[in-house]
């Protein structure tokens, strides 16, 4: 059943309880779900969601037992203007973030906004949030249904995160390392893909020689990319157990030399080939893929941030530029990726994730602590003449009651030095270390 007719016979300033008997039925049956497998007014544990839906399981219907709902679908009425950058839709948004984190929104994977006039989905996975699709317009809301039914059904199992700033030496590797052995000894399933061909710091950090070929043929579809990645296992000495993840190693063919510039690059690598390459190990493989992103905006960079559901930024509180360079990624960058995804694939893009400071000592002077967020004031502030609020990016406990200058981070730790000599993860080897990263991945990643 065609839905367009019902969008084109709604009032034209059809209200909240319009939108809901005329449309919401229809819907979610076109969804996918049957009468039994959607609830209305379900208490998320944050608030009351206007509907979830989930498929019933052999004979416990979800109508019966209201566990593990699955998707969110928040409705409004045309008054509230869902049109992406709108007042109205930040407030739409928030709420239903809101509603994903409630206690009992541990299972939910999507969320949906709709007011018969615009329609978005949002993707959940664990504690990340961003948007699937952009911000649709409901005068083709069969293809918007047909796009959304096709995601939900089918869903990445693995969140792909690159780690950039566009400055050096604030730790990206570091924390792609240790990141991935907190979350393997969390029971995770972990990539890590060292795209950066000309430094090669990933595999350099756990003694692996660089790969030769191998990545190029997989981005090139002349090689399976199952070739081009290879077990890293850490053997504890006293339990006599061993702890893996995979590494994709940089590949030394692709490096710059006189022969192999950067044109040649663009022209040979597609904007969507680290992408396209990853689709068969993001779709069931892997729970979490980070891409260590080289320190500037060339082709590898906007490859990998192209690939990339979420892009990770790591900054130095004693580093103006790169404080900087992560407000600059989020108005500027990012932009230019998420209209190339838009233009190509049709889904949103990468968004941001809140920017971190890395090896933050435990004290810091009053006097650098008040420099440094005179610089992110400013950063900030340059953000919102371009129309960016920058200000969660940066104090994501930010509210207009609680002022909270809290920034997230990682502590300057010798052991993690330590494992960097060593060449293996330091969360690996110390408990200190291990503590850290996986309260770091609990902050951005995991259900508490």
């Amino acid at each position: 059943m065609s839905l367009q007719p019902i969008i084109d016979n709604m009032p034209q300033k059809a209200s909240e309880a319009d939108v809901e008997t005329r449309l919401l039925p229809h819907f979610i049956r076109a969804l996918g779900f049957a009468e039994d497998e959607s609830v209305p007014s379900f208490d998320t544990g944050a608030g009351w969601v206007d509907h979830a839906t989930r498929r019933n399981t052999g004979d416990k219907k979800f109508v019966d037992s209201r566990q593990g709902p699955y998707l969110y679908i928040e409705v409004k009425g045309r008054h509230r203007n869902l049109t992406e950058g709108h007042p109205h839709y930040f407030a739409a948004f928030d709420q239903l973030k809101g509603y994903f984190e409630g206690d009992n929104s541990e299972s939910v994977q999507w969320g949906i906004l709709i007011n018969s006039l615009h329609a978005q989905l949002f993707r959940k996975h664990g504690k990340t949030i961003y948007p699937a699709t952009p911000c649709l317009d409901c005068s083709g809301i069969d293809e918007i249904v047909k796009t959304f039914r096709e995601r939900i059904e089918s869903p990445a199992r693995a969140l792909t995160v690159a780690i950039y700033n566009n400055k050096g030496g604030v730790g990206k590797t570091t924390t792609t390392v240790n990141l991935a052995a907190a979350l393997t000894l969390l029971k995770k399933r972990v990539l890590i893909i060292d795209f950066d061909p000309n430094q090669q710091d990933l595999g350099d950090a756990l003694n692996l020689p660089p790969s030769r070929g191998q990545m190029m043929d997989a981005l090139t579809k002349k090689a399976d990319i199952h070739d081009s990645i290879i077990p890293y296992e850490y053997e504890f000495p006293r339990a006599k157990r061993k702890a893996s993840f995979d590494i994709m190693l940089a590949d030394k063919s692709m490096a710059s030399d006189e022969e192999f510039t950067q044109d040649r690059v663009h022209q040979k690598l597609r904007l969507n080939a680290l992408l396209g390459a990853l689709q068969p190990l993001r779709q069931n493989e892997y729970d979490y893929i980070f891409i260590d992103v080289p320190p500037n905006w060339q082709v590898f960079s906007q490859r990998a941030l192209f690939a990339a559901d979420t892009v990770l930024l790591p900054a130095g509180h004693d580093n103006l530029h790169s404080l900087q360079n992560a407000g600059a990624a989020i108005t500027e960058l990012l932009p230019q990726v998420q209209a190339k995804r838009q233009k190509l694939l049709g889904d949103y893009g990468p968004i941001a994730l809140p920017v971190f400071l890395n090896g933050l000592p435990s004290k810091i002077s009053k006097s650098h602590a008040q420099l440094m967020h005179q610089a992110i004031g400013k950063v900030i502030d340059k953000g919102g003449a371009s129309g960016f609020d920058l200000r969660p990016y940066f104090y994501p406990k930010w509210t207009a009651d609680r002022q909270s200058l809290y920034m997230r981070h990682i502590r300057h730790m010798a052991h993690i030095a330590s494992g960097d000599f060593r060449h293996v993860p330091a969360a690996f080897v110390f408990r200190a270390v291990f503590e850290q990263y996986s309260n770091f991945a609990k902050d951005y990643f995991l259900w508490d």
